[in-house]
């Protein structure tokens, strides 16, 4: 099990690296490599829904897409065209950022680019199970070179994905470097749905939701934008344990990872991988109108020198205040579902909500073990802030309330290695440091 901890958290890692193309263009605070993938997942079953397309494949492109970037700090196909000293330099002799490289240069550098990220993935998977390891890179390698169907799609969605993020920050950009999102479309596919959608990107940001002549389009956009502010809501429960706002994942960044372990920690077992992948995806829409929402919002005053002991030792609640609890969370969240899902199509609601409460209610087995796999992907991230000083309370209670929630097998088993290793190299950490003080 320790090759999965490894690898969940290194993909960890995609939380914190910023899009270096947002970077380059001055945007402040920018979406992070996860933040966009979990949009281009939405994107994938969205659209995905409306073809021919394995939906299965074209979500599990969408989640091994960006991979390398927890190794390289590049994504930006400009990361090796300039030369320049700082970003600002760089801003300010190239403020278009609209390049255009010699045909040979270019294959140089997509060459060079390519087995930079291909070294990344294998160093990435390198310790997985060999049936995981080789899954992940051929899907990841289908996505480079556009082998499948699905793989040319998703390319698409990704460069959409790029184009309702531009115009989500028009205000920080001006038209010239706005307009080649635009242009990419037109210039990587010919498909007639897929222009007509960038078309009415175009209209709902420059004109108004109003002025969309496509109203299906339209009412997908909207949907799409406004699950787009979860890149920008953070835990919560990071920051009352101490962490900066800058420094705390996003709904959208813990989404992401959850959604990718969920998919791999099913293994060979008899999951419904779709299912899995989407409950992951639609748990925390609620957020969009609820904000976060921890089970101590009402104990908790933000100021971390008084709730110590609340974050130190999670107080117990009564079986009725548990119950008062649930109830009016339920209500509020049901609500806030609803107004989210209003001007969807109707079967697309109807599978949203459908999800959304088979994974509160955990009445299936892909419900109870997302749900499991949910608290396992916050442990992972308490180990992070703990280890770089971010989160300042003791995690043990982590462990403790994982205990009494798991009953997968395979789950116990991971979360008892995840024990072992990361006490065991306290440990032995505690140990280099007495053995330096005694020389």
């Amino acid at each position: 099990m320790e090759p999965f901890i490894k690898f969940f958290i290194e993909v960890g890692k995609l939380k914190t690296v910023r899009r270096p193309g947002w970077v380059l263009r001055g945007i402040k605070n920018p979406e992070t490599v996860a933040d966009h993938a979990f949009r281009v997942l939405i994107l994938a079953w969205v659209f995905g829904r409306e073809t021919h397309l394995n939906i299965k494949r074209l979500l599990k492109l969408a989640l091994v897409h960006s991979l390398s970037a927890a190794y390289i700090d590049y994504i930006s196909p400009y990361g090796k065209l300039l030369e320049y000293k700082n970003k600002k330099d760089l801003l300010q002799k190239y403020p278009a950022l609209i390049l255009r490289a010699s045909v040979t240069k270019k294959g140089k550098i997509a060459a060079l680019r390519f087995a930079e990220e291909k070294k990344a993935v294998d160093n990435l998977t390198g310790d997985l199970p060999e049936t995981t390891r080789h899954e992940i890179r051929y899907l990841w390698l289908d996505f480079q070179n556009k082998t499948s169907k699905e793989a040319k799609f998703l390319k698409v969605l990704d460069r959409i994905e790029n184009l309702i993020q531009a115009l989500e920050y028009k205000d920080q950009l001006s038209q010239e470097l706005v307009s080649p999102f635009l242009s990419q479309i037109n210039e990587i596919t010919d498909n007639k749905q897929i222009l007509n959608l960038a078309k009415s990107i175009e209209e709902y940001f420059l004109r108004g939701f109003a002025k969309v002549r496509n109203r299906k389009n339209g009412r997908l956009i909207d949907f799409l934008c406004k699950i787009g502010k979860l890149k920008e809501i953070k835990r919560i429960g990071w920051m009352y344990g101490g962490a900066a706002e800058k420094d705390t994942e996003s709904i959208a960044g813990h989404t992401f990872r959850l959604s990718l372990m969920a998919w791999v920690l099913r293994g060979r077992r008899r999951f419904d991988v779709k299912k899995l992948i989407k409950m992951s995806l639609v748990h925390d829409f609620v957020i969009v109108y609820t904000g976060d929402i921890t089970p101590f919002d009402d104990l908790i005053s933000g100021d971390l020198k008084k709730d110590k002991k609340i974050l130190e030792v999670w107080p117990t609640r009564t079986e009725d205040e548990k119950k008062r609890i649930t109830i009016e969370r339920r209500h509020v969240e049901q609500s806030a579902l609803k107004k989210l899902l209003k001007n969807l199509p109707l079967d697309l609601q109807d599978e949203i909500r459908s999800l959304w409460f088979e994974y509160e209610e955990s009445f299936s087995k892909e419900g109870r073990l997302v749900r499991q796999v949910d608290r396992i992907e916050k442990l992972f991230q308490a180990i992070v802030y703990k280890d770089e000083g971010i989160y300042k309370p003791d995690i043990g209670p982590y462990w403790v309330q994982l205990k009494t929630l798991l009953d997968d097998p395979v789950l116990i088993d991971l979360v008892e290695q995840v024990d072992k290793w990361y006490y065991g190299s306290k440990q032995a950490s505690k140990s280099v440091d007495k053995a330096r003080l005694t020389r």
